[in-house]
C-alpha cells in the first residue's frame, strides 16, 4: 500500500502533487505520459531510456508482469487455499497450479488501534516468495461510498498503510524483479499480493519472515514515522527494538520451503558474457519461474552497466530461443550491479543454456511498422530476421483492448503494437494521454496479453468515467488495423555464442 516515502520521490520526480498520496499505478502512469513516444520510437526508446528511468522506477515499486483472472476461474481449489484467489480482482504472479500446490497457511493477525493486519499465506521457493495479507479496518473505510469507482490510491483514500517484509533480517524488497498487486474487497478489507525475488540470496530451507506495518489515516503527520520503519531504511534491522516492534503492526513466522526442493534446481553457471562486462552467476529453476543471476562490476557508468545485462539472447539445446521477461533492474552507487532476469519457456528438465551476443544499431528510421487488418487471426508478424509476434486474439470490452499474443524465436522486450482505424488515426481507449498499457505474463502458457485501458484523471486524482468513445461499440468501429514496429536494428552474434551444460 502507498506510502509517504514513495509520495515525496515522486515529488522529486515533479510528477504530481504528493498531498493526495497517489498509487505506485499512478505515478507510474504519469512516468510513462513523461517518457510518451510516438509508436514508431517506442521500442528503441525503451531499449536506451527505459532501462536508464527503471534505475529510479524501481525504487518506486517493479512493472508488474501480471494475469487478471475471471473468478471463475480461479475460485475452485487456488482459491479455498489461498483467500487471494477469491476475487475477481486477483492477478495471477506465478502458476496457479504451483502456488496451490506449494504454499503454507499461516493465518496469523495482529489488531491494534482499529486495524488488523493477517498474514494469510507464504509460498517460498529459491526464487520468489510470495507473501499474501490481508488489512481490514473496524472503524475508519479506506474510501468513501461516494467513490466507489475511484482509483484505489486517489486522495479519496482515509487510511494509508505502509508494510515491509523481512526475511531473515534482510529487507525484501531491495532487489529487481519484485512486484505487487492488491485490491479492495469492500470499504473495510484490502488483500495484497507481494512476489519478492530472492534468487540473488541463498535463503536456507527454513527460514524467518516478519511483516512491519504502519497503519494510520491518511493524514496523518510524517512526525509519527514509527522509528522501526526508518531503522528498516536505514540498514539498522539489527538496532530494531521490541518496543519498534510494539509500535507498530508485527507479525513473525517461521517457513520451511524444503518441500519445493524437489521441483527447483540451482546451477552455478558463473559466465562471463560475450563482449561485455556481465557475469551469469547462476540460473535457478524453480516452480515459480526461471531466472538467472547476472552481476557486473563497478565502471562508473551506470547507464552502460544496465545496458550490458539486456545484451544476450538466450536459446536451450533445442534452439528454442527463450522469452526474458521485461524487468526494473537496480544498479548500485558504486555503478556495479546485480540484477535477476525471470525467463520461460524453461524448467529444470532443460539440459541447456547458449548466450548469443546481440549486436545494436540505434537507427529508428529503419523501424517500419507492419499492418495487418484484425478479425481473423493468428495474425502473424515477422518483426526480424529471428523472430514472430503471433496474435491469437482480440478482446474489446468498454474502456479497454486486450492483445492475446506469444512470441516466436527471439524478440527483445514487449512488441510495439500500433492500434489504428482505416485512416491512420490512434484508435486505443482514450487519447495518446488517457491510455495505459499494461503487459501481462500467462505463466502456464508462455504467452501475453497487452491491456490498453482508459485512465483518466481529475485534478483530485479520482478515476473520470468512460467516454462513450471509448464504449465496446465504439473501440470495435474505430480499431480496425494493428500493427507491430519492426526491430531490425540488431543482429544476432552466433559465431561468439557460449554454451553452458546443466546435466
Amino acid at each position: 500500500m502507498m506510502n509517504k516515502h514513495l509520495a515525496k520521490l515522486q515529488k522529486e520526480l515533479d510528477i504530481s502533487d504528493t498531498h493526495n498520496m497517489p498509487s505506485t499505478d499512478i505515478i507510474l502512469k504519469n512516468v510513462n505520459n513523461k517518457i510518451n513516444v510516438s509508436p514508431e520510437e517506442r521500442k528503441i526508446y525503451m531499449k536506451r531510456k527505459y532501462l536508464k528511468m527503471t534505475s529510479i522506477a524501481a525504487v518506486m515499486c517493479a512493472l508488474a508482469v501480471t494475469t487478471a483472472f475471471a473468478a471463475d476461474s480461479i475460485s475452485g481449489k487456488i482459491g479455498e487455499i489461498i483467500s487471494y484467489f477469491q476475487n475477481d480482482n486477483a492477478v495471477e504472479m506465478t502458476s496457479l497450479e504451483q502456488l496451490a500446490n506449494f504454499n503454507d497457511s499461516i493465518g496469523k493477525s495482529i489488531s491494534k488501534d482499529g486495524y488488523t493486519l493477517t498474514l494469510d499465506n507464504v509460498a517460498a521457493d529459491d526464487n520468489f516468495v510470495h507473501v499474501f495479507y490481508t488489512v481490514t479496518s473496524e472503524n475508519e473505510p479506506f474510501y468513501n461510498s461516494s467513490d466507489n469507482n475511484a482509483p484505489i490510491w486517489s486522495n479519496s483514500l482515509n487510511v494509508s498503510a505502509d508494510i515491509r517484509c523481512v526475511i531473515n533480517g534482510k529487507l525484501s524488497d531491495v532487489s529487481n524483479n519484485n512486484h505487487e498487486s492488491g485490491y479492495f474487497v469492500d470499504q473495510h478489507t484490502y488483500k495484497c499480493a507481494k512476489k519478492y525475488n530472492v534468487s540473488g540470496y541463498n535463503i536456507p530451507n527454513k527460514f524467518n519472515l516478519e511483516l512491519f506495518a504502519f497503519i494510520s489515516k491518511a493524514d496523518t503527520s510524517e512526525e509519527n514515522f514509527p522509528v522501526a520503519f526508518t531503522k528498516l531504511l536505514n540498514g539498522q534491522y539489527d538496532g530494531i527494538t521490541d518496543d519498534d516492534k510494539n509500535s507498530v503492526w508485527y507479525i513473525s513466522t517461521d517457513i520451511d520451503k524444503s518441500k519445493v526442493k524437489v521441483s527447483s534446481i540451482t546451477k552455478d553457471i558463473n559466465l562471463k558474457l560475450p563482449n561485455s562486462d556481465a557475469t551469469v552467476e547462476k540460473a535457478v529453476f524453480s516452480p515459480f519461474g526461471n531466472q538467472l543471476v547476472i552481476s557486473t562490476p563497478s565502471t562508473g557508468d551506470p547507464d552502460n552497466v544496465i545496458a550490458n545485462i539486456d545484451s544476450f539472447a538466450l536459446y536451450d539445446e533445442n534452439d528454442t530461443c527463450l522469452d526474458i521477461l521485461n524487468s526494473d533492474l537496480s544498479v548500485n552507487g558504486d555503478g556495479s550491479s546485480r540484477n535477476s532476469l525471470e525467463f520461460l519457456k524453461a524448467n529444470k528438465d532443460t539440459k541447456q543454456l547458449k548466450f548469443v551476443p546481440v549486436k545494436y544499431s540505434y537507427n529508428t528510421e529503419d523501424c517500419d511498422t507492419i499492418f495487418n487488418s484484425i478479425g481473423t487471426y493468428p495474425i502473424e508478424y515477422k518483426i526480424n530476421d529471428y523472430g514472430k509476434v503471433i496474435v491469437t486474439g482480440i478482446r474489446i470490452t468498454d474502456g479497454e483492448i486486450d492483445i492475446d499474443y506469444y512470441k516466436d524465436g527471439f524478440v527483445p522486450y514487449d512488441p510495439a503494437f500500433v492500434l489504428q482505424n482505416d485512416n491512420g488515426e490512434n484508435a486505443e481507449p482514450g487519447d495518446k494521454f488517457s491510455s495505459t498499457l499494461y503487459t501481462d505474463v500467462n505463466y502456464e502458457t508462455n504467452s501475453y496479453t497487452a491491456r490498453y485501458v482508459f485512465e483518466a484523471y481529475d485534478d483530485n486524482g479520482k478515476l473520470l468515467p468512460i467516454p462513450e468513445s471509448s464504449k465496446a461499440d465504439a473501440l470495435k468501429q474505430q480499431f480496425t488495423k494493428l500493427g507491430v514496429v519492426k526491430t531490425d536494428y540488431y543482429t544476432l552474434d552466433f559465431d561468439s555464442a557460449v554454451t553452458v551444460n546443466l546435466k
